[in-house]
């Protein structure tokens, strides 16, 4: 059973305790569609879904994973120590996302957010600065543009955008 407690497994229990945690707050928002419409509780309760199947992938990988390829699996050719700065680039981008949110307005937050997480973890896979970034400019200006539309025309829910 030890041999299965490592960083990936801690990462998804982890994830499952805060997911639980805040799935518990969906309770309070009632049920996405008493209206006839979505509700406030539409979007989390979606998001709390994939979060689990997201555990669950997690999880059933490391369970399937044979013992000598846990050890290589946080390496890269690349990044250095990928285990820890992985985890911190990601905590530090989304943080840094969220404060963006207030100040900058959607667009700015949301596309420079995608950009850099995207490089980030392309150059890690691939290790080539050119093609992590015009992954990175396509994958950020379609995630964007694929919110903005999602919340605004879907939901007519407007986002903070930046004003001067």
């Amino acid at each position: 059973m030890t041999r299965l407690l490592n960083g990936q497994i801690l990462f998804a229990l982890g994830l499952a305790f805060l997911n639980t945690v805040y799935a518990s707050q969906l309770l309070e928002m009632g049920r996405p569609f008493a209206s006839g419409e979505p509700g406030p509780s539409f979007l989390p309760a979606i998001l709390c879904g994939f979060v689990y199947i997201a555990i669950a992938c997690i999880l059933i990988g490391e369970i399937r994973r044979r013992p000598e390829d846990r050890d290589t699996a946080t390496e890269s050719d690349t990044v250095p120590m990928i285990g820890m700065v992985g985890p911190i680039i990601a905590i530090g981008l989304t943080c840094l996302f969220i404060v963006g949110f207030f100040y900058v307005g959607y667009l700015v937050s949301a596309g420079l957010y995608a950009f850099l997480i995207t490089l980030y973890f392309n150059y890690e896979q691939n290790g080539t600065w050119t093609r992590s970034l015009l992954i990175a400019l396509v994958t950020s200006v379609a995630l964007t543009l694929f919110g903005w539309l999602f919340f605004v025309k879907l939901f007519d829910l407007y986002l903070p955008i930046w004003e001067l």
